[in-house]
């Protein structure tokens, strides 16, 4: 594992940890709660990837993923969600 996939291995692993303790809070909001169980999924996903040495391609084909993707959602799973991700990021027509 070279350091980058190091550090957001660690990171990645920070994140899993305070997503379990909220999840353990009594006090944690029943609406919230299965967001924080599907981003545990994602999070849990990435990390076996990154043992296994598959982070980075796509779940579908096998393509890389690019880098600046991964770099803000490190979680993404296929070519097919960086399209799908396009969406949000296009300026409305009118304000």
């Amino acid at each position: 594992m070279d350091a980058k996939a190091e550090a957001l291995y660690s990171e990645l692993r920070n994140i899993r940890q305070e997503l379990i303790e909220r999840l353990e809070n009594k006090n944690a909001s029943s609406l919230i709660r299965p967001i924080i169980k599907e981003e545990l999924s994602d999070i849990e996903d990435t990390l076996n990837k990154i043992e296994m040495g598959l982070y980075g391609k796509c779940e579908i084909s096998g393509e890389l993923i690019p880098e600046e993707l991964l770099e803000m959602v490190p979680t993404i799973k296929t070519i097919d969600d960086c399209f799908k991700m396009d969406g949000y990021f296009r300026k409305a027509l009118f304000d």
